[in-house]
């Protein structure tokens, strides 16, 4: 009976009670959007390393079409130490829409004759810096049927740098 007296009043809303429950409605739907922010920039952020994922497999599916034998000199190089620097590794560039490594100390004058107008991998207007590097491998059985890769790839969004790894192997001609 006390719900029927309550529903034909015709008194209405007074100004409080409509202030009240605005403000109410409004940290609702505050921590809800709060957590739409969150989600899209988690997603944002998902989406650029999963094109970096992208980015490190297609390095690594060019990398297992080169010449075995040349990646194994080279990584023996580096890993006996015959190079100049412990830490040299190969750095991938795209040069006449193709794809081209230089050692890391190949001189700047080198590259750019080889390749006047280099540029890192760019994907969605975002450029992707690929590095190659090996470790060494214990028995020289090992190296002659592979070679263990990691292939590095760096992004920077608002001067902070992001990155993420793929470990692989160049396996050789032989057993391809």
């Amino acid at each position: 009976m006390k719900l029927i007296k309550i529903l034909k009043n015709n008194r209405g809303l007074t100004l409080i009670e409509l202030l009240v429950s605005i403000t109410i409605l409004g940290i609702v739907l505050l921590s809800f959007m709060n957590f739409f922010l969150q989600s899209s920039t988690y997603t944002n952020s998902n989406q650029k390393k999963t094109v970096g994922v992208n980015v490190a497999r297609n390095v690594l599916m060019f990398m297992e079409k080169q010449n075995f034998l040349e990646i194994r000199n080279f990584f023996n190089e580096v890993n006996t130490g015959q190079h100049s620097s412990e830490d040299d590794f190969l750095s991938l560039f795209i040069c006449n829409d193709s794809y081209l490594t230089f050692s890391n100390s190949a001189a700047e004058s080198e590259i750019s004759q080889a390749c006047p107008q280099k540029k890192n991998i760019t994907v969605n207007g975002l450029e992707y810096e690929a590095t190659i590097s090996s470790e060494e491998v214990s028995s020289s059985e090992e190296i002659d049927s592979y070679i263990p890769i990691t292939v590095k790839v760096r992004w920077t969004i608002d001067a902070r740098e992001y990155s993420t790894t793929l470990d692989g192997k160049v396996k050789s001609e032989d057993i391809r």
